[in-house]
């Protein structure tokens, strides 16, 4: 789904999760909710030095009130695994204090790795069925000459609580969900060099000015993998993903005669509807997380578009 956000659709009691960041878009929601208050909120706050970050961290605090019952959690993106594992405990204790309660999710700005372990978590906790989803877009991205937002790869790894590693007898069919990564998202199909490609790019866009960006900050890689390996899913209904993923892995429901990857390089809402092909899938596909040799912080996002609710019971 995709509604319009209004802090009145809100359900009472609820339980918050939220993350802090550079971009200013991680206030999205909390500038909007007015006299809405969750019962208790979680507040990720990633520690790699960003003074951009610390100031955003710092009026989301105060936006929720002294009063507010709030769990602020360290988390440490370059060692992901690690650092949500060191998490869990205190991350159960809330949901046992706050068992059945309503949870409701800002996904703005987790790292998409980040959202996928937490999509599992929730759900691996009987979450899923009293979760809300939000999101706000970025009013623009500070993209000059047309370079991408990271280069590069780092590392390659799978993200923990889905498939296990690509079976190496079957040819591997890759689908890359793409934003403006541009270098990285070539890297990752060079050193993959699967079989078969199948590009999404996010159409529509959030906004119509944005049509073919994508395409041509990853025009090297359409380039090598052709014009028709590419589909589109919208940019912010997580349903048009998932709907995709149908299309061209084949139904939930059947075992595949390749081996499948999926690598989340694209919108968060096209990640969540990722999700949804995962949680119900009978042969699922790995999902290849690639880190980038760094990021392009002089080009990147600057203040808050629309707000959207991408997900409710």
């Amino acid at each position: 789904m995709k509604k319009e956000f209004s802090a009145e659709c809100l359900p009472k009691n609820s339980l918050f999760f939220v993350c802090s960041s550079h971009e200013e878009r991680c206030l999205g929601i909390v500038r909007q909710w007015r006299g809405w208050r969750p019962e208790r909120t979680v507040t990720f706050h990633y520690d790699d030095p960003n003074p951009r970050r610390e100031t955003n961290h710092a009026e989301m605090l105060s936006l929720l009130g002294a009063g507010q019952a709030t769990e602020d959690i360290r988390f440490t993106e370059k060692d992901a695994v690690a650092s949500f594992h060191r998490n869990r405990e205190q991350l159960g204790s809330v949901l046992r204090l706050h068992a059945g309660a309503p949870v409701v999710a800002d996904v703005s700005v987790f790292t998409k790795r980040h959202l996928l372990m937490l999509l599992r978590w929730l759900d691996d906790h009987d979450c899923w069925d009293r979760l809300w989803l939000l999101y706000s877009e970025p009013e623009e991205y500070e993209i000059e000459s047309r370079l991408p937002l990271s280069f590069g790869i780092s590392t390659v790894e799978q993200v923990p609580g889905f498939s296990a590693s690509p079976d190496p007898s079957r040819p591997l069919h890759v689908v890359m969900f793409l934003g403006y990564e541009g270098d990285r998202a070539f890297a990752t199909h060079a050193f993959l060099q699967p079989r078969r490609t199948t590009l999404i790019v996010p159409y529509p866009p959030f906004k119509e000015e944005w049509r073919g960006r994508t395409e041509e900050l990853n025009n090297n890689l359409i380039a090598v993998v052709g014009e028709n390996a590419l589909k589109s899913a919208d940019a912010i209904a997580p349903e048009s993903s998932l709907e995709v993923l149908q299309a061209v892995l084949g139904p939930m429901d059947e075992r595949a005669d390749t081996s499948r990857a999926i690598c989340p390089l694209g919108t968060k809402p096209q990640i969540v509807g990722a999700y949804l092909y995962l949680r119900h899938c009978l042969d699922p596909p790995a999902v290849i997380y690639t880190g980038s040799i760094r990021h392009n912080h002089s080009f990147y996002s600057r203040g808050v578009g629309r707000s959207w609710i991408i997900q409710r019971p």
